[in-house]
């Protein structure tokens, strides 16, 4: 996917980050592919850009999030999935939450990072190789999405050897 695609993504990214932090005090996860793409600096397919919130926004306090989502222009696309969408990126809420049932990662232990006006919080390479890793366990997933979780953990596991070996001939 071409580096302008995921850096407009990146930027959606950052103006709803902007908005939760100002708005509902909240300091989002950017997670799935963007998140990774992010931090690893490849490029591949990005179809949506997935943030994690407190469960409470997508559950009691959603009518907060719709509304917040609307401000910045976004339409709601499927509520069951948590999507909006406006000028055809899409914006998929998740619970953050899930990271520690899921793959067992706290929230709040990740590093929190800040561009522009914009906080959030990062997994780290290692957290998306355990994350992906343990998706791919997954029957469903792997019918949908196994093929691209297994070239995402060859990318990451080929990121982290070339890291090593950097550290290596230090």
């Amino acid at each position: 996917m071409d580096l302008k695609i995921n850096k407009k993504k990146f930027e959606v990214f950052l103006k709803v980050a902007e908005e939760l932090n100002r708005s509902l005090d909240i300091i989002p996860i950017l997670y799935g592919s963007l998140g990774l793409y992010k931090i690893i600096g490849e490029y591949g397919e990005c179809n949506d850009i997935d943030i994690l919130v407190p469960d409470e926004f997508v559950n009691g306090k959603w009518n907060e999030l719709i509304n917040l989502m609307k401000k910045t222009g976004f339409e709601l696309k499927d509520e069951y999935e948590h999507k909006f969408i406006c000028d055809s990126e899409i914006v998929a809420f998740g619970k953050q939450d899930d990271l520690t049932k899921r793959i067992g990662l706290d929230p709040d232990n990740l590093k929190v990072s800040k561009v522009g006006g914009a906080k959030f919080k990062e997994l780290s390479v290692e957290d998306y190789l355990f994350a992906y890793k343990l998706i791919l366990r997954d029957s469903s997933r792997q019918e949908k999405k196994g093929k691209a979780d297994q070239e995402k953990i060859a990318m990451i596991q080929k990121y982290l050897r070339a890291k090593n070996r950097r550290i290596n001939e230090k």
